[in-house]
Parts: structure tokens; sequence; C-alpha cells
């Protein structure tokens, strides 16, 4: 069975609106927990200071 034009179209604005509610989502859990998120990243990739060296090496102030 072959799709009409209008067929094919409203295919194409279902996937749109899926994608478009998939953004929206998206953008709401990363303007909730995006702060948290960076602090977590900050923590990881950040140097620990013990005193005046750099824990775990040999690099001190």
């Amino acid at each position: 069975m072959k799709k009409n034009y209008w067929e094919m179209g409203q295919g194409l604005v279902e996937y749109a609106l899926i994608l478009v509610l998939v953004a929206v989502i998206v953008i709401g859990i990363l303007t909730l927990l995006g702060p948290q998120i960076g602090n977590i990243f900050s923590q990881l990739v950040a140097p620990s200071y013990c005193g005046n060296c750099i824990c775990g090496t040999s690099i001190c102030n």
C-alpha cells in the first residue's frame, strides 16, 4: 500500500513533536541538575591540596 503525501507529512510532524518533547525534557533536567553536576565535576577534576603539596604528587608550593 502506497502512502500519499499527507500521510508522509503526518509522520514527519509526529517525529518532530517527539524530538521537541525529548529536547524540552533534557533541557529541564539539565536546568534542575546542572549546578549539582557542575559541582561534582569540579570536585573530580580540581586537584586536592594537602598543606603545601598536591595530594598524591611531589608538587609543592
